[in-house]
């Protein structure tokens, strides 16, 4: 069926009206057919679902009167990371599915005199519960998050949702958009929408704490890449080889990242799977220097999550982080396509790691006064 949807993609107008129904229909006879042939895994996955709908109830009981609530999806590890990063009186909620489940969350905002409903990026499900509370209570201030940029429109499931909350928007069910890259904000708010910009924050306490490692070789790490494009790991792979006496740590690894690292006779560390960010964190203690050079970023966590740790990343040159300032000379990448220039940039981060440290410290004092004002902004709007 996926060959039947890409092959009509190419000759079909994708806005047209041909081209809706037949997604309509597509995507419910694959719906259908992932139903059939996978009753006992739905099932599993519906309990689940319903029982964090009623965990989540549970704690907007909690909530009660608050100014605001915040609810992410927790298996989203960046955005659980920048909303609990960001913000107090956190809901965590995954897929909402059937009006049942949509009524329990609408009506418990509703009931607790919940005064604005923020939603930290959109899951299925939610832009349903978004319409059920404007429509019992249209005084409910309804806020979104988003986190993502416009390469990841190129996600039928990214543009979708995007689609539908611009609908809910213009139909006044949402007061307004918040984002994470000042690009995303400057290009919305010309275009006529009310938005606000908020910047990703991380905190940890071991920031500028940990001890260099003293072993003999090299050890730089890349995390979080898997297989997707933007995410560049095999430029980031063929870097490291270029790095004298250097082992890579790579989490996850996929096989084809295996593959190529023996071809280029590159030592490594891996886990074949996501870890939990507490063992994550643990784990880049062990490295000298972590990297991150991704095509296409809005706010990535990994980066501030590395630094917080004691361990400098260098990172791609897509977002807002040290922009203008002496650190970001040190770690911005300018080029992440060129394995040789982002060798170089190691090869001087590592030399001045020290002065690398320092200057993150200084740079983060200003940068948490920063975020705390624009959150305030934004939910006081």
């Amino acid at each position: 069926m996926q060959k039947i949807k890409n092959h009509l993609k190419r000759f079909i107008k994708k806005d047209g009206i041909i081209y809706k129904i037949l997604s309509k229909i597509y995507h419910f006879l694959s719906t259908q057919k992932y139903k059939i042939t996978n009753r006992k895994k739905v099932k599993e996955q519906n309990e689940k679902y319903t029982k964090r709908v009623d965990e989540a109830v549970e704690i907007i009981n909690k909530n009660q009167g608050k100014d605001y609530i915040v609810f992410y999806n927790p298996t989203w590890l960046g955005v659980a990371a920048s909303t609990l990063g960001l913000f107090k009186n956190n809901i965590p909620l995954e897929q909402v599915f059937g009006r049942k489940n949509v009524d329990k969350i609408a009506k418990a905002v509703v009931e607790n005199n919940i005064k604005t409903a923020i939603f930290s990026q959109i899951v299925d499900g939610w832009t349903q519960i978004i319409e059920k509370i404007n429509q019992l209570n249209p005084n409910i201030k309804i806020k979104v998050i988003w986190h993502g940029n416009c390469y990841e429109f190129f996600s039928d499931y990214t543009w979708n949702l995007n689609k539908e909350v611009m609908n809910l928007y213009k139909q006044n069910k949402i007061d307004s958009f918040a984002f994470v890259r000042s690009t995303m904000y400057e290009f919305y708010k010309k275009v006529g929408f009310k938005c606000y910009y908020l910047q990703n924050n991380v905190y940890k306490e071991n920031a500028g704490k940990i001890a260099r490692n003293n072993n003999e070789k090299t050890k730089i790490g890349i995390y979080n890449a898997d297989t997707r494009e933007l995410k560049n790991i095999y430029t980031a792979l063929s870097s490291m080889k270029l790095v004298p006496n250097c082992v890579a740590d790579v989490v996850p690894i996929n096989e084809s990242a295996k593959r190529f690292t023996e071809i280029l006779n590159l030592e490594t560390t891996s886990i074949d799977a996501y870890i939990p960010n507490e063992e994550l964190m643990q784990r880049i203690q062990k490295n000298d220097i972590n990297i991150y050079p991704t095509f296409t970023e809005n706010a990535p966590m990994f980066p501030l999550e590395s630094f917080e740790m004691g361990v400098p990343c260098l990172l791609g040159n897509n977002n807002d982080y040290f922009v203008g300032t002496k650190l970001g000379s040190y770690v911005i990448l300018e080029r992440e396509d060129d394995a040789n220039y982002i060798k170089n940039k190691i090869m001087v981060a590592l030399k001045n790691r020290d002065e690398i440290m320092n200057l993150y410290i200084e740079w983060k004092k200003n940068f948490n006064k920063k975020c705390e004002k624009l959150v305030k902004e934004f939910v006081n709007s």
